[in-house]
């Protein structure tokens, strides 16, 4: 790998990171897509490039989720019980999902990308204007949700992650803030907290369904997981995950959510014209 490979990279994970810790999403969103980009230059198989953006995302994913969730928890703004709850859900449907990501075509992959993006986008900023869950100071607020609801939506958080290569975010966040009535600062500070566990088993899930494929021989590789281009893309996001925690905690709601929703859109559209 070249240096300035290693360069863009590494500047990849700073903007991703900046992304994860402010929107709450894990900054895979992104990730996937450059990779897609990068895996597309260095002459892979056209039906493997998806599947190891997605393995190599998830894997960045778990070190830029842990930085930005601990900026969330200094501000308050990690609900435990719906932590653990979707946590558990997303944990098991990861490891499920996972099997199925490896076996699925490269193409469906990257449909089902672009339909969960553009679906969540859309719908939030359609209902941005929604007052009822617009609150800045959460110093009183405690989230009252059905824990039956929530880890139903962390199962299909879970296979929404192995299958995009996303912590799941962006399917928990408008789901928590629109479904569950959380506001949205407090549903993207819960958010990571969950991404770091779906994340995680969403990685290794990958590594074992990997690791003896024959179709794999690039250096590097651990099953569908690069770690030659995940480091650096983890060393720049882990910089950055804390700034964009800290801003989100510091931006009014309502602009949050519109801004969330125009990053969905905006890269639904991107990853739906990528060849």
């Amino acid at each position: 790998m070249t240096v300035l490979k290693i360069l863009t990279l590494f500047a990849s994970g700073l903007f991703a990171g900046f992304l994860a810790g402010f929107f709450g999403i894990g900054g895979g969103i992104i990730l996937v897509l450059i990779l897609m980009y990068y895996y597309s230059s260095v002459g892979l198989p056209t039906d493997l490039i998806p599947k190891i953006a997605v393995a190599t995302s998830l894997f960045t994913i778990v070190f830029t989720s842990i930085s930005s969730t601990v900026k969330q928890v200094e501000n308050k703004n990690v609900e435990w019980e719906l932590t653990l709850t979707m946590g558990l859900a997303s944990i098991i449907s990861a490891l499920a999902g996972s099997k199925l990501a490896t076996s699925v075509s490269g193409s469906f992959i990257k449909t089902f990308i672009t339909i969960v993006i553009i679906f969540a986008g859309i719908r939030m900023f359609i209902l941005s204007n929604e007052k009822a869950i617009d609150i800045d100071d959460l110093s009183n607020y405690k989230a009252n949700v059905n824990l039956i609801s929530a880890f139903f939506w962390g199962l299909v958080a879970g296979i929404v992650s192995v299958l995009a290569g996303v912590g799941g975010g962006i399917l928990l966040v408008p789901v928590m803030n629109y479904l569950m009535k959380i506001p949205i600062k407090r549903a993207i500070g819960t958010s990571s907290s969950v991404i770091v566990l779906t994340s995680t088993f969403g990685t290794i899930g990958y590594i074992l369904n990997g690791i003896n494929n024959p179709e794999i021989s690039m250096p590097g590789m651990i099953g569908f997981v690069d770690y030659t281009a995940g480091i650096p893309i983890v060393l720049g996001s882990v910089i950055t995950s804390r700034f964009g925690a800290y801003a989100s905690y510091k931006i009014k709601s309502k602009v949050l959510k519109k801004l969330f929703s125009l990053l969905l859109i905006t890269v639904a559209i991107l990853t739906f014209f990528k060849k």
